[in-house]
């Protein structure tokens, strides 16, 4: 009764602590964001204002790569070769009866033969152990170009059909890259204006007037880049004697997709998209240059001094 009891209490504390937050936020798992207080967009002093708009895109792939990494091996070349094939036909046949926009390519990677030892007993001898071929070992990457996030079920099970499990990576990917990039810079100097208004407005002077300095930044986080591991689990206490034995079990180690958080941005694009995304980053600054050269803008300055040498061979200054 008494063990019922403490499990009891043990599995209300932890859903009362984690429904809300999640498991990466439970036990040892203290969820602490990288990106913490405050981000200034805007800086001056008497000479310079700085202003800087931060923009984020989440993009849905139009397009998911998956790699699995496939091993064959057999007694001869023409088995090796011939296996791997029929494994690979048939992936293709089950995901082509599916959907026929799935592509599938294979890369070549090693085919090299497989050596054991052999022991030769001899009297009075010690043994000896000679090297010798018992077969081949051919590695390929089998790449898989998808659309839809679902279909990634079915591409698993087409392979697991033919003993095809390990997934190297998924790739994601997107032919938008240009429409973001320009959608972004337009959107960032929508907010750079209507920023430069309202700071004319309160230092009353006319900003739009004044020299600028402008820089770009563009990146792209893939969500390969994004996922976090943790441990999920509810740790017991045992006052343990001396002579006890404790034995753990082993805990599970998992992932979960971490994106990158919205606060820090301007603007945020597709930011209540529910699976993992590119996440394109896009910045702009400007210098704005706030106290007015001593001279006109387009004044010139000329220095030019001029020189006469005399019949004696001493040079002197000409006022001129």
């Amino acid at each position: 009764m008494k063990k019922m009891i403490f499990t009891a209490l043990l599995l209300a504390s932890f859903i009362a602590s984690a429904q809300d937050s999640g498991n990466a936020n439970y036990g040892n798992n203290r969820y602490v964001s990288p990106q913490q207080g405050t981000y200034p967009v805007t800086s001056s002093t008497m000479d310079e204002m700085t202003i800087t708009i931060r923009g984020l895109y989440n993009e849905k792939a139009t397009a998911k790569i998956a790699t699995f990494s496939i091993l064959q091996v057999g007694k001869t070349a023409e088995e090796t070769t011939s296996l791997m094939d029929e494994r690979i036909a048939k992936v293709v046949a089950d995901l082509q009866s599916f959907d026929k926009t799935i592509e599938v390519v294979t890369d070549m990677i090693s085919f090299v033969p497989t050596y054991a030892y052999e022991v030769e007993k001899k009297i009075f001898n010690p043994k000896t152990y000679n090297e010798k071929p018992t077969g081949f070992e051919l590695k390929k990457n089998l790449i898989i170009k998808f659309g839809r996030t679902n279909d990634m079920e079915k591409v698993l099970a087409a392979c697991a059909k033919q003993e095809i499990y390990d997934l190297a990576k998924v790739d994601y990917a997107t032919v938008n890259y240009d429409h973001i990039h320009d959608f972004m810079q337009n959107k960032a100097i929508e907010e750079f204006k209507q920023k430069l208004s309202n700071y004319s407005m309160i230092m009353n002077t006319d900003l739009t007037k004044k020299e600028k300095i402008l820089q770009e930044a563009y990146n792209v986080t893939y969500p390969m880049e994004s996922y976090r591991s943790y441990q999920a689990f509810a740790a017991a206490s045992v006052n343990a004697g001396a002579k006890d034995v404790v034995n753990s079990v082993v805990k599970n180690t998992t992932q979960f997709y971490d994106r990158v958080p919205l606060k820090q941005h301007t603007f945020v694009v597709g930011a209540d998209i529910t699976e993992p995304t590119i996440q394109v980053h896009y910045e702009m600054t400007v210098r704005i240059k706030l106290r007015e050269d001593q001279l006109p803008k387009n004044t010139i300055i000329k220095n030019n001094k001029y020189f006469v040498i005399t019949a004696a061979g001493d040079i002197k200054p000409l006022n001129i």
